[in-house]
């Protein structure tokens, strides 16, 4: 193409320079003629849609008389055309519009509200603009329709990244779908991104390229504007209402248009970055195709620890719109004490009324967003959008019980039995981890035929009538009855503070608990099972020693006892080197207990154990759960496996895990309350005593600082025999900057 010629033959100018310029559906070239004006040239391939180009043209002529900022006009061509063909190409000739970038220029406060003031001046001007060919575009870039691009998402390479462009049309779907007939439309500009925008003298001065311009809603315009400005500001939603404020005194939002504004720049991120991984594999070497892409997933990445309902209040406050109350927590609180009985606690002197979490998040009703460190039920994190689409797609399909035949609880069991050693082959599925618990005392019972249980002093196996005498947590506990009967205890094995300490303290632990059970054992009892946790998550986090189990269920062996490993709330990766906290401790159980995390929260739990259990359990009398292996359940716990393989998040609980316990020991020096740190993965506990000579558990230090802790929006527990062991347990997509968060909250707290 000789882009000389072509200029003097169409338009009769001398051209002493030309550049080319990147674009996403024409090739354009900056031009400087002779006489020292610059242009814009745009060539478009000789199949585009006329009728479009011709639009934007009048688009742009419209804008001219009525807006008072600077735009491009097209020039009209010696054949006083505006579109003209040259060979393979349509050609339009525009001015240039001079300025700096937004995106090159200081976002002050001032210069956000001069592009506030710009963008609803533009739409004040584009109100009355109406052209047929512009409303029957159906552009991927109109956030009317941000659903064409989810298909792209499979383009979004890494998985970690891909969650959270899936979470965003989850939101999309369950916030703005079903209030889209309810937005004003009209003809915008639909691009007012920073590239697009230009500066002079610290104002917003003009505006370019409106190959974009659509029908649609006009929230969609301050949505896109608002996404480009939130870049690489430490608030962004500050910066955004700051920019609704000046745009609202010209051209007046609505309340429901700013209360979907978060989920609206939501799907302007993850368009955009959808639609830059499928240019990019399509044309890898144009690097105005992911410009903005790197700012774009920062955004993403910050967005998703934003309370929406704290964007949705700070932008009706911009607007000076008036917000719905916040229900009373205290009278939520009331009613729940009127209904329900006060067995049931709630964490935290005072309580947190939750309204929604993502990931490592969660979000309570006054806006705030709190960093996660306590649940491990949402093992992949909080409403992971694999998990929720599973679930949804087969609510929606069939849910049933177990006594009809359906390949998702086989394709389940396949997948989840091939986690374990070949022995453990058979599998029951249930809806609670105490469920399990007494089911697995059960099996047990049923094939030695006998009934005393030995348990860990401090474990917790359930809450059912069985999984309450198995737990000394709960019957030596406030409340409790002490042992039954049939029920012995070993001691806890805690090589930090208790009976035994030091180097050999494991191996003198095992050989106690070896006494106990031959003393027992000698004095006529007979053993049917032995329960307990690799680490003893009640008991403080402990886990036991490495050569504690081996030793102890090889005695028990001797005396054709059942073995079984409470993985309930370790296994799944948990632990980061092992899959299953039994694979730590190098010992095969003859059952284990699976639940919490097995569904990411939804009620799924289940027992595994050998053929031969199983066969001796199959007497006649029939097992049936109406809920357990039903094929929502199934179908929430086969995503929680995809997706701990796709996002490779036992290597991220083993790498994150790693890193908080060198970075809490790395505190411990510098704070003697700090007696231990112990745990594996994303399973931790911090011992907390009142000084590291006597080891004596500061209960009193333990609260203060959980609810310091709290305070500084970070969710952790306390548990142990004191109460004094910080518990942390959380999602398995926990990260560094999250570690560094806490360990500073920590050493702030600790220092005053």
């Amino acid at each position: 193409m000789n882009i000389v010629q072509l200029l003097l033959e169409l338009y009769g100018l001398n051209v002493t320079d030309f550049k080319k310029m990147e674009g996403y559906d024409s090739t354009n070239y900056s031009i400087i003629s002779s006489d020292n004006q610059k242009y814009v040239l745009k060539l478009h391939d000789s199949n585009s849609d006329s009728s479009f180009i011709e639009a934007e043209n009048q688009m742009l002529l419209w804008t001219a008389e009525r807006f008072e900022y600077e735009s491009s006009v097209p020039h009209l061509s010696k054949k006083n055309k505006i579109l003209n063909d040259f060979g393979e190409y349509k050609c339009r000739l525009l001015s240039f519009v001079e300025g700096d970038f937004l995106a090159n220029t200081t976002k002050t406060k001032k210069l956000i509200s001069s592009f506030g003031e710009f963008v609803a001046k533009l739409d004040m001007a584009l109100k009355d603009f109406n052209h047929l060919a512009i409303k029957a575009l159906e552009s991927k870039w109109d956030l009317r329709h941000a659903l064409k691009s989810q298909k792209h998402s499979t383009e979004v390479i890494d998985p970690s990244k891909r969650k959270l462009v899936d979470y965003f049309y989850l939101q999309h779907n369950e916030k703005v779908l079903p209030n889209i007939y309810n937005l004003r439309k009209q003809i915008i500009h639909g691009d007012a991104n920073d590239w697009n925008v230009l500066v002079k003298n610290g104002k917003v001065s003009g505006i370019i390229d409106f190959g974009d311009a659509c029908h649609s809603h006009l929230i969609n315009e301050v949505a896109i504007a608002s996404t480009y400005i939130a870049f690489d500001q430490s608030d962004p939603v500050e910066t955004i209402a700051n920019f609704i404020n000046a745009y609202h005194k010209i051209n007046p939002l609505e309340k429901l248009e700013l209360e979907l504004l978060y989920y609206l720049i939501a799907n302007r991120l993850i368009v955009s970055v959808c639609n830059s991984a499928y240019s990019r594999r399509l044309n890898p070497e144009n690097e105005y195709i992911s410009i903005s892409e790197k700012g774009a997933w920062e955004t993403i990445e910050k967005w998703i620890s934003i309370n929406p309902i704290k964007a949705k209040n700070t932008f009706l406050d911009a607007a000076e719109i008036h917000k719905n109350k916040t229900p009373n927590t205290s009278k939520i609180l009331q009613k729940r004490n009127r209904f329900f009985s006060k067995a049931m606690s709630v964490s935290y002197q005072e309580p947190i009324q939750m309204t929604g979490a993502a990931f490592q998040y969660m979000y309570d009703a006054d806006g705030n967003t709190y960093l996660d460190a306590y649940n491990n039920i949402p093992l992949v994190g909080h409403s992971h959008p694999k998990v929720v689409n599973a679930i949804q797609k087969q609510a929606a399909q069939l849910n049933t019980n177990t006594r009809y035949l359906y390949t998702i609880m086989n394709d389940y069991a396949e997948q989840l039995l091939a986690k374990f050693p070949a022995k453990l082959n058979k599998l029951f599925l249930v809806n609670s981890g105490s469920a399990a618990s007494d089911l697995a005392i059960r099996l047990a019972n049923n094939f030695t035929g006998k009934k005393d249980i030995v348990v860990m002093d401090h474990g917790y196996h359930g809450n059912t009538r069985m999984g309450i005498d198995i737990s000394a947590y709960k019957f030596d506990g406030k409340g409790g009855k002490g042992a039954r009967t049939n029920i012995h205890k070993l001691p806890l094995p805690n090589v930090y503070n208790g009976k035994f300490t030091g180097e050999n303290a494991g191996t003198l632990f095992a050989d106690e608990a070896v006494k106990i059970i031959q003393q027992k054992n000698s004095e006529g009892t007979e053993f049917s099972a032995f329960i307990a946790e690799p680490i003893v998550g009640c008991g403080g986090q402990v886990p036991l020693p490495p050569d504690y189990l081996q030793k102890v269920f090889a005695e028990f062996r001797k005396l054709n006892t059942i073995c079984i490993a409470d993985e309930v709330q370790i296994g799944f990766g948990r632990l980061g080197s092992h899959f299953w906290g039994f694979e730590m401790l190098k010992v095969v159980p003859d059952i284990v207990i699976i639940g919490k995390p097995m569904g990411n929260a939804h009620p799924i739990a289940g027992v595994v154990t050998t053929t031969e259990i199983s066969d001796a359990f199959a007497n006649g009398m029939e097992f049936f759960s109406s809920f357990g292996g039903n094929p929502v359940s199934c179908a929430a716990a086969k995503a929680v496996l995809d997706t701990l393989e796709e996002e490779q998040l036992q290597s991220q609980a083993l790498e994150t895990g790693n890193y908080f316990i060198s970075e809490l020991k790395k505190l411990q020096k510098s704070f003697s309350c700090i007696g231990d740190v112990r745990g594996s993965g994303l399973f931790l506990g911090i011992d907390i005593v009142q000084d590291k000579f006597s080891k004596e558990a500061d209960t009193k230090l333990a609260k203060h600082l959980k609810n310091a802790l709290k305070e500084k929006y970070i969710l952790v527990s306390t548990d142990g025999p004191f109460d004094n062991v910080i518990k942390t347990k959380p999602p398995l997509c926990f990260n560094i900057k999250n570690v560094d968060l806490i360990v500073e909250s920590i050493h702030q707290i600790l220092k005053r």
